[in-house]
């Protein structure tokens, strides 16, 4: 099907994979693992050095996470955010070793065998991932739920830790990039604004992290404030309407709060009380299986983009799987 901009008032775009690189997130997620793993502050039998670690964080990354492979292997589970990557491969191996005790590659390449043969998908998985590492680590199934404090403290935590640095070391977001020149973003951008198309993100980040390269690039004032849903977002709905499962993608919910979210409250959102009409006239993008099945779920057409971590790969799957639009990258929508 061709894209026809003049079918559309409202574009949300995720972030990552999409307009920013997501190197940068997972390189965090890495360095979160090696941490909580080995440490013993944490869940592991030794010390760690942390300067060591930012230093040698490139060889931390392409350990832990196979040179980029374990991240594909998460990614077609349906997962989104990059604290369920450092989730996923703290309670993976915790199970395969509770006393791993240095970076072994071996290790993590059993690891990142073990995802790619994982059949479930998000969000279902995360109950077994709680399951094993509590068998693993002689504790009640409970703390490890995703759901619970495990997740949003010590994964949060160490995450924010490494992303946005300390007094000893810069955070990894001091290398983040985006996918594409500014100007050339900055272009798209200001001719969809021109013809009429409010744009809003729908992302996993919290809102601070994704308005740091935004504005660092100058690319910020291009979206409408009124149109951006976070993980802040999503957080705050959590909380309030205490879902059985989480509403982070492949729920719905972020992309339809960013679309509808000025209009419906978060329990009308959930409920899915709102006229369908006032999405048909909005366009999701996004390059993951996560935003195609967060966006189907939503009712919104969906344009996939071939610039994630599995590149032209996910032309395929964005077929089999009904987007309505595929194209190489954000650049080529107008």
């Amino acid at each position: 099907m061709k894209l026809r901009l003049n079918d559309f008032d409202k574009i949300i775009f995720d972030m990552d994979g999409v307009v920013t690189s997501e190197l940068a997130y997972w390189q965090t997620a890495a360095l979160g693992a090696y941490d909580m793993l080995l440490s013993h502050e944490h869940y592991g039998v030794c010390g760690i050095d942390r300067e060591w670690c930012r230093r040698k964080y490139l060889e931390i990354y392409n350990t832990i996470m196979c040179g980029g492979r374990t991240v594909k292997a998460v990614k077609r589970l349906g997962v989104n955010t990059n604290w369920d990557l450092l989730y996923i491969v703290f309670c993976v191996s915790k199970y395969i070793n509770p006393e791993l005790s240095s970076l072994d590659s071996a290790h993590f390449q059993s690891v990142c065998m073990f995802i790619e043969n994982i059949d479930l998908k998000a969000p279902e998985l995360y109950d077994v991932l709680a399951e094993i590492t509590a068998q693993a680590l002689d504790k009640d199934e409970s703390f490890f739920k995703r759901s619970g404090d495990f997740f949003k403290k010590d994964i949060f935590n160490v995450f924010d830790l490494w992303y946005n640095g300390c007094d000893e070391f810069d955070g990894i977001k001091t290398g983040e990039e985006l996918l594409f020149p500014d100007d050339e973003l900055k272009k798209t951008f200001k001719h969809l604004n021109e013809i009429g198309i409010r744009l809003g993100i729908g992302t996993g980040r919290p809102r601070a992290e994704i308005e740091y390269p935004l504005t660092k690039h100058g690319l910020l004032n291009y979206f409408d404030p009124k149109l951006f849903a976070s993980y802040d977002e999503v957080f705050n709905a959590e909380n309030e309407l205490k879902p059985q499962s989480p509403l982070a993608k492949p729920d719905s919910y972020v992309f339809l709060k960013a679309a509808i979210g000025e209009k419906y409250s978060d329990r009308e959102i959930y409920d899915k009380r709102f006229n369908s009409d006032e999405i048909s006239r909005t366009l999701v993008v996004g390059d993951a299986p996560s935003d195609l099945m967060s966006a189907k779920g939503g009712g919104f057409k969906f344009l996939g983009v071939l610039t994630g971590i599995e590149g032209d790969g996910m032309q395929l799957y964005f077929k089999e799987n009904h987007a309505d639009y595929i194209l190489n990258n954000v650049l080529e929508i107008k």
